[in-house]
């Protein structure tokens, strides 16, 4: 944690820590509706014809960054078939597997439904 502290401190707007494992689940509200994503892509000055490549090299920079740290700890990477699959069952039998006490447990990769602009 110090590591990462020190690496991205600047970044950092607060912390919190506990006893085990912490999840994170959350949205970016703000881009959720209509008139918050036009503010980001104005903000960004990213022309409407060019969303759609500003997602995929989005998305190309967040799944390279995930495989390339679950293939340095030798991490297990699974591409299920169904968004209906149980993610948490999933990484807690590789915990159980793994005999995981910390760090990266695994990296599932699938197509999530979702609505669309």
């Amino acid at each position: 944690m110090n590591q990462f502290i020190e690496k991205f401190g600047a970044l950092i707007q607060g912390s919190t820590s506990g006893f085990d494992r912490l999840v994170f689940r959350g949205t970016l509200r703000g881009i959720q509706y209509i008139h918050g994503m036009m503010g980001y892509l104005w903000h960004r000055q990213v022309l409407l014809k060019d969303f759609g490549k500003l997602a995929q090299t989005t998305t190309d920079q967040i799944k390279k960054a995930s495989l390339a740290e679950a293939k340095q700890l030798q991490r297990p990477t699974i591409y299920l078939n169904s968004s209906k699959v149980d993610k948490k069952g999933i990484a807690e039998q590789i915990v159980i597997k793994d005999q995981i006490e910390k760090g990266l447990i695994c990296v599932l990769s699938c197509v999530e439904p979702c609505f669309e602009f």
